[in-house]
C-alpha cells in the first residue's frame, strides 16, 4: 500500500520538475536543438490561447497530445499503439529535419552557446 503512494508521489514530483525546471539535455550538451525542443514553449502558448505562437514553436504539440491520448485509450491493443508510436516518431523526425533546414540557427531552432560542446571547443 505505502509503495503505491510513494510511486504516485514520485510521478507527481517528476512531472513537477519537467514542467517547471526542464532543460533539454541534448541541447545542453551539444548546443543543437533536439526534435522535441520548444515543445514546452509551444504548450505554454497553447495554454494561453495563442495558437499562432504555439504552432510557431512546435507544430507537432497537438498531434503529440492526441497520439498520447489515443495510446492511453487503446493501451490494450498493442498493434494499434505500436503503429501510432511509429507514426509519431516518423512525423517528429521529418518535422525536425524540416525545421533544421529551414530555421537553424535562427529562432525557434537556436544554437545554445551555453552548451558543453561550445565551452569545450571554444577553449581548444
Amino acid at each position: 500500500m505505502i509503495s503505491q503512494k510513494i510511486k504516485k508521489l514520485g510521478i507527481v514530483f517528476i512531472l513537477f520538475l519537467l514542467l517547471f525546471f526542464y532543460k533539454c539535455p541534448f541541447q545542453t550538451i551539444t548546443g543543437i536543438p533536439c526534435p522535441g525542443c520548444n515543445m514546452m514553449t509551444s504548450l505554454y502558448y497553447l495554454l494561453h490561447m495563442n495558437l499562432k505562437l504555439s504552432l510557431y514553436y512546435h507544430a507537432l504539440l497537438m498531434p503529440t497530445i492526441l497520439i498520447f491520448i489515443l495510446c492511453i485509450l487503446f493501451r490494450k491493443n498493442t498493434k494499434y499503439v505500436k503503429a501510432l508510436l511509429i507514426l509519431w516518431c516518423t512525423l517528429m523526425i521529418v518535422y525536425y529535419v524540416y525545421r533544421m533546414l529551414l530555421y537553424f540557427p535562427k529562432s525557434p531552432m537556436i544554437y545554445d552557446k551555453k552548451s558543453l560542446f561550445y565551452f569545450i571547443f571554444r577553449h581548444v
